[in-house]
């Protein structure tokens, strides 16, 4: 009868380690071809650019918020800006109209 038990894979963690370090020998040898740009500082520079852009997002993503909440608050004072004058001119329609028939 088999055992239910969950089967792992036996994988020596030396073998990785050794292969992990072949290919690290192999990248560095690789790498350092003369005429050939090393990748290191190219890819040190794209992270910069990357932290700036995403820096900028945020202070985009801040301004956008603070327009919106200016919107709405000059929207609001204007609806009620216009309609105290609206009231007003309601309830003193009839003297404006003798002062310009006058």
């Amino acid at each position: 009868m088999q055992s239910h038990e969950a089967r792992i894979p036996v994988s020596p963690v030396a073998a990785l380690a050794e292969s992990r370090a072949s290919h690290q020998s192999d990248f560095n040898k690789s790498a350092k071809t003369p005429g050939e740009i090393e990748m290191e500082p190219r890819v040190t520079e794209l992270e910069t650019h990357l932290k700036y852009i995403r820096r900028d997002m945020d202070e985009v993503r801040n301004d956008v918020k603070t327009i919106k909440h200016r919107l709405a608050y000059s929207a609001g004072a204007t609806t009620i800006v216009l309609g105290l004058l609206g009231w007003v001119a309601n309830s003193r329609f009839d003297q404006l109209v003798s002062l310009i028939s006058n």
